[in-house]
């Protein structure tokens, strides 16, 4: 049995009463229209321990504050997330997605390497799943048209085009010769073949030096010892968690500062602190929705993404807030996003709300406005993204936006 975590109903201004889904078997079954005292059922899978665990964690505490706010501002209201710790095996959440299906969820929330492995499953069940970075790998199959008909991401800038092109053009900006880590997962691969493609079509000039580590290397000097040696004046590494860790570590032990430009996780302070010295004024980071983006460091959010900083910080038992915690908005935005189209089908009907999410209609989340279609299924666009200086602390909620080139 999944664990479960509620919410008490708060009183506010908008209202709607919601059924809860009760599905099983292969398919969406039952009525599930509009009535009172109703709730929606959201599953999280994903790694609550191991090595992938604070990732899993930041997104679990972005339901939470998800469901909260929601509850704040739908009186009749209650979001359930319901949670399955995979360990970071990507074949646990084969039958965790299975359990929660069973158990009548809406929707699905997916940490990057769970998210590849159940796509199948949800066709079957068709209740639509999200993700941040895990939408990479699947994405020329992920629309109504192709395979992989429930997928979708909130992710700011996690894949796709707009994941790449910041970081390539702050790397370009250094000169003609780049080089390229990956950790050798699903993302990374995904990314650095997709960073590869573009710089071929858009930066054309410039040269890429790539290497690979496996994702559970402690020690990545070697491979950085040859990039460094190609004569490369920048890096780009796509990596996230103990892999990243891993490449900051290992950068300082060979003593190689290039102008580097790497993944929002770099902003957790695990990993800042390992940034060297000869890189804290050079080092970009992200991409970051524009809504937690500032010139100046200490600044507060406004609207809804400062109720997403005081309800995660309030889930996280934290105080202060960094770069690595906007990635809970990614999860924080899905559970408004499928609230929002709950209340326009009057159904809490899992293939009714994927229906309403693919409409083309404007949705409203922390990280900014939000569209999906037929065959876009990343919500956010280029437009609304930037990146950040990851030495400097974004405490209040805001951290401080990075310039770099608009390309070559």
């Amino acid at each position: 049995m999944a664990t479960l975590i509620t919410r008490g109903v708060a009183a506010a201004t908008l209202c709607t009463a919601l059924v809860a889904l009760a599905a099983c078997g292969g398919e969406s079954s039952g009525s599930k229209d509009e009535g009172s005292g109703s709730t929606i059922k959201i599953g999280f899978v994903g790694a609550l321990t191991g090595s992938l665990a604070p990732s899993g964690q930041v997104s679990l505490a972005g339901l939470k504050a998800g469901a909260e706010y929601v509850e704040q501002h739908n009186p009749g209201t209650k979001i359930e997330i319901m949670q399955k710790d995979t360990k970071g095996e990507p074949t646990a959440a084969v039958a965790a997605t299975r359990s929660l299906a069973q158990e009548g969820v809406s929707a699905f929330y997916f940490t990057t390497e769970a998210f590849p492995p159940v796509q199948d499953i949800l066709n079957q069940v068709k209740v639509p799943g999200d993700t941040a970075g895990g939408i990479g790998s699947i994405l020329p199959d992920v629309g109504d048209s192709k395979r992989y008909k429930y997928a979708f991401s909130t992710g700011a800038g996690t894949s796709g085009d707009t994941s790449i092109v910041p970081l390539l053009s702050y790397a370009a900006s250094a000169g003609n010769t780049v080089a390229m880590l990956d950790d050798s997962s699903a993302y990374g691969t995904s990314q650095s073949k997709d960073t590869l493609a573009l710089a071929k079509s858009q930066f054309p000039n410039v040269k890429i030096v790539q290497e690979s580590f496996p994702s559970t290397a402690s020690d990545v000097t070697a491979q950085l010892s040859k990039l460094r040696d190609s004569g490369a004046q920048s890096l780009i590494v796509w990596s996230y968690g103990a892999p990243l860790v891993a490449a900051m570590s290992s950068l300082n032990k060979i003593g190689w500062n290039p102008q580097m430009s790497g993944v929002l996780g770099i902003g957790d302070p695990a990993t800042s602190e390992l940034i060297p010295n000869g890189m804290k004024g050079t080092l970009a980071a992200g991409p970051m929705a524009k809504t937690f983006l500032s010139s100046t460091a200490g600044e507060s959010p406004t609207g809804i993404t400062a109720d997403f900083v005081k309800l995660y910080l309030k889930a996280k038992g934290k105080d202060s807030f960094n770069a690595l915690d906007t990635v809970g908005a990614i999860s924080f935005d899905w559970v408004l996003l499928v609230t929002q189209a709950s209340q326009k089908v009057k159904s809490t009907d899992a293939d009714k709300i994927k229906q309403q999410l693919v409409s083309g209609e404007a949705l409203q989340g922390a990280n900014g406005t939000y569209k999906f279609g037929a065959d876009k299924r990343i919500g956010l666009d280029a437009d609304q993204l930037g990146v950040f200086v990851p030495a400097k602390p974004c405490p209040n909620g805001k951290c401080v936006e990075a310039s770099v080139s608009a390309g070559r």
